[in-house]
């Protein structure tokens, strides 16, 4: 996949921090190494063979700039056989959330996710190798659920590092960076998932208030979830 960029920028535009992010790495450590703090996630944009994703960023100060120089630990998802050859792969991906009139439009996990199959996720999926980001999340919505998204804003980035086993049988040690999208749907279709025999089984609009009740995909069962929510509400 392309190379991920990092480009922290101050309120006025300059660029005071740019890095390649590394396999296992993750964005707000990298960037509190450089002494800076992420205020808000501006931009993801495709140039020359890279993804930059575009931040705010404002100085830390005394002890606290210069930590997290660390690799996050990945979570392992199952005892690794010894002797078994790990791949390294880092993938980038953009997802929607989308509310309207008190629904938010999930996918069911097919399948294909042998520890998520029938949880409830985030319409949304990887970035093709060149693509922009905002095209790519597009893309994903209307091939998961046959949605055309209108205004669109980029809100969030979560990083995530594990070591399991990929569809294929190979194992992986797998870092993927979500960006996270709030989004608008100015006119419902109906729902259909163009992307048959692949990660998504099904699509549905889904009431707030029964989300509770609702099998949810580690992506959405999280306590950042809930500020996605209201930023999109």
């Amino acid at each position: 996949m392309s190379t991920i960029r990092i480009e922290g920028c101050t309120l006025v535009g300059d660029v005071v921090t740019d890095f390649v992010l590394e396999h296992g790495r993750d964005p707000a450590e990298e960037l509190a190494a450089r002494g800076f703090s992420c205020t808000a996630i501006t931009h993801a944009f495709a140039r020359d063979d890279a993804v930059v994703l575009r931040v705010g960023v404002v100085p830390l100060a005394g002890e606290e700039a210069g930590v997290g120089t660390r690799i996050p630990a990945a979570q392992v998802s199952e005892r690794v056989p010894a002797g078994a050859t790990i791949r390294a792969k880092q993938r980038l991906s953009a997802y929607a959330v989308i509310v309207e009139h008190g629904s938010i439009l999930l996918t069911q996990l097919s399948a294909q996710v042998a520890t998520g199959e029938g949880l409830w996720t985030l319409p949304g999926g990887g970035v093709d190798e060149g693509e922009d980001p905002s095209v790519g999340v597009r893309r994903e919505v209307w091939e998961e659920t046959g949605q055309h998204l209108g205004a669109i804003e980029l809100i969030d980035l979560v990083a995530t590092h594990w070591v399991g086993r990929a569809p294929s049988g190979r194992w992986e040690d797998y870092q993927v960076v979500r960006l996270i999208y709030r989004a608008r749907v100015p006119l419902r279709e109906p729902l259909v998932v163009h992307d048959v025999g692949g990660t998504t089984a099904d699509a549905r609009w889904i009431a707030l208030d029964e989300l509770a009740d609702t099998p949810r995909a580690a992506l959405i069962d999280q306590p950042r979830f809930a500020q996605w929510l209201r930023l999109a509400s």
